[in-house]
């Protein structure tokens, strides 16, 4: 088994802890809690009144269009396209495999594998607001059935047994209660030597618990349950799933993740923000500086896994 490095050292923004750096951007623009605005009072109108306008889709809301701007277009968390095509190389795709994206969230994934590697791919995601943004930027990309993105309920995954040839997902499964069976499931739709292959938020130690910790816990659209390392590769040995990888991202993802807020800080102190925008702004950065300040705490990780099922009519054959 190759494995990655597995020590918590998650780096630290220049010029200071993240919130902090971020709490004072926008040359004194500051954020309150959830549900709160932007404070302006001590800022000229005629420097951050500049609107921006642009048409609107049915389905879009002032989080869609915020997520988007930050990740990328049709991504809703860290990483665009060039991330997954150096994620998926592990994968070595080919037309005639299938793939299910799983948490597809925006469908950016699975869009950027059918598009680069001809791979029909079939995204499936837990939340209905951003499924139907999903398969709706499919369609509008003529990819409404080769890259489609649907509803699901994690605690019935309907998918034909040993269909798929690779299952690749990216921060969804800490979101998972029953992850055993979840994990199961997800194992009977893999063909014989099929991948899987996902990143996942994970605890530095199992069963861990903290301040740092509950504080990110209690501002999830999705209530956190969350493992550790050695948790998975239990579950994933328990499944005959032979771990080829197991590397600790902690540090390219915080650096993906405070990249991106200052860089969309950067537009928006050019731009500014329109009102009915400012709630979903707000809130966004509240969720997304509670997840630094668990990560900078060292108790909370991210890693990635791959794993290999084992073909086992080829091994019993072999007897």
């Amino acid at each position: 088994m190759l494995a990655g490095n597995t020590e918590a050292n998650p780096t630290k923004a220049n010029g200071g802890p993240f919130w902090e750096r971020f709490k004072a951007w926008w040359n004194g623009y500051e954020l309150s809690g959830k549900g709160g605005k932007l404070n302006t009072a001590n800022k000229s109108a005629a420097s951050h009144d500049v609107r921006y306008d642009k048409a609107s889709f049915e389905w879009e809301t002032a989080r869609l269009r915020l997520v988007q701007e930050v990740w990328g277009e049709g991504f809703a968390t860290p990483g665009g396209a060039e991330h997954v095509r150096t994620m998926v190389k592990y994968f070595a795709l080919n037309p005639a495999m299938s793939v299910l994206d799983l948490g597809a969230g925006l469908g950016g994934a699975t869009r950027t594998m059918s598009t680069d590697f001809g791979v029909w791919v079939t995204g499936i995601e837990s939340s209905k607001e951003l499924a139907e943004a999903g398969m709706a930027l499919s369609v509008m990309a003529g990819m409404g059935k080769k890259a489609a993105v649907s509803h699901f309920d994690p605690t019935n995954l309907e998918l034909k047994a040993k269909s798929i040839d690779c299952v690749f997902s990216k921060e969804f499964l800490f979101t998972i209660d029953d992850k055993p069976t979840f994990l199961r499931s997800i194992e009977n739709i893999m063909k014989p030597r099929g991948q899987l292959l996902f990143t996942d938020l994970v605890l530095a130690q199992p069963g861990q618990s903290s301040k740092a910790l509950s504080m990110w816990k209690e501002f999830e659209p999705e209530t956190p349950h969350v493992w550790a390392v050695q948790d998975y590769k239990q579950a994933l040995a328990e499944l005959h799933l032979d771990i080829r990888v197991v590397e600790n991202m902690t540090e390219q993802y915080h650096k993906m993740v405070t990249k991106a807020w200052g860089d969309y800080i950067k537009l928006v102190k050019k731009r500014g923000v329109a009102p009915e925008d400012s709630i979903a702004l707000v809130n966004e950065v509240e969720l997304w500086s509670r997840r630094i300040q668990a990560i900078d705490s060292g108790d909370l990780q991210v890693t990635r896994i791959h794993a290999l099922k084992k073909d086992t009519n080829r091994l019993m054959s072999s007897w």
